[in-house]
């Protein structure tokens, strides 16, 4: 600031201070507004009924999540390692591909030829509605 302007810089605290009093806004709650309400709504929740947490059917219901993850893991597992089905990884790869179907008729377990041709089938069908 320049020349005259400079006087008006630094005003005193307390004049800061009174202007900033008089520049807030005026209140819209009063203290009894204030009191009053909080009253109503201490009335208003004493009046409800709490619930109450009860740590049994916490426990039960976490104990039977644990059991059906449990049981269908290992369902899961058996489903995959169902070796009594031809249908299965036979070549050890991880998945169930054509080169099951060759390793099976390689083997020459018992496996006649239709069956490796339903497995070949199963396999390459684009169609896999009738599978």
């Amino acid at each position: 600031m320049t020349g005259a302007n400079e006087q008006y810089e630094r005003l005193p605290e307390a004049l800061i201070e009174e202007l900033k009093h008089l520049d807030r806004a005026p209140d819209v709650i009063t203290p009894r507004v204030d009191r009053r309400l909080a009253s109503l709504a201490h009335a208003q929740f004493a009046q409800r009924r709490l619930p109450r947490w009860q740590p049994r059917r916490v426990w039960r219901a976490a104990a039977a999540a644990c059991v059906l993850v449990v049981v269908l893991f290992t369902t899961n597992h058996v489903w995959e390692q169902d070796n009594t089905s031809i249908y299965a990884d036979i070549d050890g790869s991880g998945q169930i591909d054509i080169a099951d179907v060759l390793a099976l008729a390689r083997a020459e377990d018992g496996v006649n030829q239709t069956e490796l041709d339903a497995f070949a089938y199963r396999l390459v069908a684009l169609d896999r509605a009738g599978t």
